[in-house]
């Protein structure tokens, strides 16, 4: 597989732009206001967070394929996502006290601590709130958005193991039962949501039932990933068919809306990730930077924030403005201060500037581990 032309692709800019379509849907989703009611109709966070998915696939699966090993890759994982993680929520944490109803002497006590480890675990669910913080907010957890994080940890974790079985049973076979269990958990659980609801005599509420909590969750997300890495395998036989693939996406897109209802969302999102990032280079957006991590993890306390002090209540122009302004100076900063300086020496943002004026071949050669992968096992 010639990693070439996959080195070219536009996943920067398609990451920068998903985490964008999520912090405008949070800002209707925490505001309920009907000057932004558009994001709610018009933006899809689900659409968002499963392209993240995908394009981590691709990217986390290439990462440890050009690993030196597997403590080399774990090490860039933590290097790239806990540093800023870290920062975010310990100082989110420890700031809102000033916006507690509490004192602080009975802010800093089980409350706050049981969210700053829990959080710091990765583990939002349990502890999603801050003692006194955001009492009377449409939802009071402090980061909603973090939940993905956890999910993303366990990608993580799996790549190992589902490069080493691929390795020993055969990449189709392995990559087949992978994203067939996945299927069989999230359309299952799905079906079993719509039963549920079917069969309930009293319509139900805005709240998910468990099979719709389920359905989210890791196996079903694992699809999504999944996809990523197939696309990633088989990157050179689907340039190939470009034009129909994209047209297939399209379809697959407008049957979704209209009939199925996100039923099919796994197939096109994976489309779209792959004809936007691969339609034509739009040069090395990555020189910039990567602030796409950064805004999708400091947006929703930053809301809640602007939401506590009224200034959504006072003036949505003003509100909408200030959010954006003060979400992507967050990202900025946190990019050069924290993300970038714990980046691992290899990381090719580091090189970005080197790459402009001359291409960095170790970047664009074949990685020895996917030369391994024969035609057959793909």
């Amino acid at each position: 597989m010639s990693t070439t032309k996959f080195s070219e692709n536009n996943l920067d800019c398609l990451r920068l732009i998903l985490a964008s379509i999520v912090a405008l849907f949070h800002i209707f989703a925490l505001t309920s206001l009907s000057s932004f009611s558009a994001f709610g109709t018009y933006l899809s966070p689900h659409f968002a967070v499963r392209g993240f998915f995908v394009i981590s696939g691709m990217l986390i699966y290439r990462s440890y394929t050009r690993s030196s090993s597997v403590s080399s890759y774990f090490e860039k994982r933590l290097r790239r996502i806990y540093p800023a993680y870290v920062t975010v929520v310990t100082l989110t944490a420890i700031t809102l006290g000033a916006l507690s109803t509490l004192r602080l002497s009975r802010y800093f006590v089980v409350g706050f601590w049981k969210y700053l480890v829990a959080n710091l675990l990765f583990l939002n669910f349990a502890a999603p709130s801050l003692p006194g913080v955001f009492g009377t907010h449409v939802n009071t957890a402090v980061n909603g958005a973090l939940w993905t994080l956890k999910i993303e940890v366990i990608f993580y974790l799996s790549v190992p193991l589902i490069y080493y079985l691929c390795r020993r049973f055969g990449t189709k076979a392995i990559m087949a039962a992978v994203f067939c269990l996945s299927c069989v958990w999230k359309y299952g659980f799905a079906l079993l949501d719509a039963l549920e609801r079917a069969r309930s005599l009293a319509p139900l509420d805005d709240t998910r039932t468990i099979f719709a909590r389920m359905e989210v969750q890791f196996p079903a997300q694992l699809a999504y990933f999944s996809a990523g890495i197939l696309l990633l395998i088989y990157f050179d036989t689907l340039k190939k068919h470009f034009l129909l693939i994209s047209c297939i996406t399209g379809a697959l897109f407008l049957v979704d809306h209209f009939f199925t209802h996100d039923s099919l969302d796994l197939f096109w999102i994976s489309g779209v990730v792959f004809v936007f990032g691969f339609w034509r280079y739009f040069g090395n957006f990555s020189k910039f930077g990567d602030f796409s991590y950064g805004v999708y993890i400091v947006h929703w306390p930053i809301l809640q924030v602007l939401i506590a002090l009224g200034v959504a209540a006072l003036s949505p122009a003003l509100f909408l403005a200030t959010s954006i302004m003060l979400i992507f100076i967050a990202a900025f900063t946190l990019w050069h201060l924290i993300e970038k300086r714990f980046l691992a020496t290899s990381s090719h943002y580091r090189h970005s500037q080197v790459e402009t004026a001359e291409p960095n071949k170790s970047l664009h050669s074949e990685p020895p581990v996917l030369r391994s992968l024969s035609t057959s096992e793909r």
